[in-house]
């Protein structure tokens, strides 16, 4: 048995690392690179089905490569109103959006996705009115399904830290309900380290890691997230420290290989797919000890 929690962890290819790739190609990568796990976006899922993919086809390509889903993107602010966020970087994004939400639990009921992934509402300041509440039976909807909440913190939005969503899990007090904690956000928000120190590990559902350097390259928050972000070891992030910070007992998250970066989209779905994956093992590898290149995160 190993003392070291990171160790065990489950390594998932997130839905942005490889963007661009189609449904097989993305879990072909995936497979090539040795991460079990994917994630995908609610809307990449209802385009496949709208496109004559059904969830047979689909879990049978999963099963080809023995790969599974693991999380599903975004229920953007869950705790509404309900309407479209008319937000310039994302056209059509509706919050609190029925369709998604409905949409989401279906992929949990098929391909057994053990989280769902939430954030609030692109706006400030920050707001508590209704929030916890709104978790609350978010999670509630969620446990019918078998499947946990992890709430993201995002600097540009009315959940802007690790703090704040810390204290909307804590006061809704459900069992599925936790944290997805983004070194992104975390670096380009607060880097609030006693905040991180603080929370409980057992509460954190989902660890997305990648790097980026410490002067933003656009002064688009939100651009700046979906563009330019590096392979965890390729920047300036103090990502050893805040793997540190939460491996302890109790934490059982999946680490998602989350790199939203230009220079990946260019590539390869299996080139982003393997040196995301291979940057991520060494970090990993850096914080728990031993050898390099261990295959952490393959079972």
């Amino acid at each position: 048995m190993t003392s070291s929690p990171l160790a065990d962890a489950r390594l998932v290819l997130a839905w942005g690392t490889v963007r661009a790739a189609a449904f097989p190609d993305r879990v072909a990568a995936a497979a090539a690179a040795g991460i079990p796990s994917i994630g995908l976006m609610i809307g990449d899922y209802l385009a496949l089905r709208k496109a004559g993919w059904t969830d047979e086809e689909l879990l049978d390509v999963l099963q080809q490569h023995d790969v599974t889903i693991d999380e599903v993107e975004v229920l953007f602010g869950f705790a509404g109103p309900s309407g479209p966020a008319n937000i310039p970087e994302r056209p059509g994004l509706v919050y609190a959006d029925a369709e998604a939400e409905l949409a989401a639990f279906h992929m949990g009921d098929v391909f057994g996705v053990r989280n769902v992934q939430t954030t609030g509402r692109f706006a400030s300041p920050p707001t508590r009115s209704g929030t916890t509440d709104a978790f609350s039976s978010l999670c509630d909807r969620a446990a019918e399904h078998g499947m946990a909440v992890a709430l993201e913190f995002v600097p540009y939005t009315d959940i802007p830290d690790l703090a704040a969503a810390a204290q909307i899990v804590a006061d809704a007090g459900r069992p599925n309900g936790g944290l997805c904690v983004d070194s992104w956000h975390f670096f380009r928000g607060s880097a609030d380290f006693d905040a991180l120190e603080a929370v409980d590990p057992a509460i954190i559902r989902m660890i997305q890691i990648n790097d980026g350097p410490v002067v933003p390259v656009d002064s688009n928050r939100a651009v700046d997230s979906v563009h330019h972000r590096r392979c965890p070891g390729e920047g300036e992030f103090d990502l050893a420290r805040w793997l540190a910070a939460m491996n302890r007992p109790g934490l059982a998250a999946s680490v998602s290989v989350e790199v939203y970066s230009d220079e990946l989209t260019r590539m390869s779905s299996a080139a982003a797919a393997q040196r995301a994956g291979a940057a991520t093992r060494d970090v990993i590898q850096r914080v728990i000890g031993g050898p390099r290149h261990a295959p952490v995160g393959t079972v």
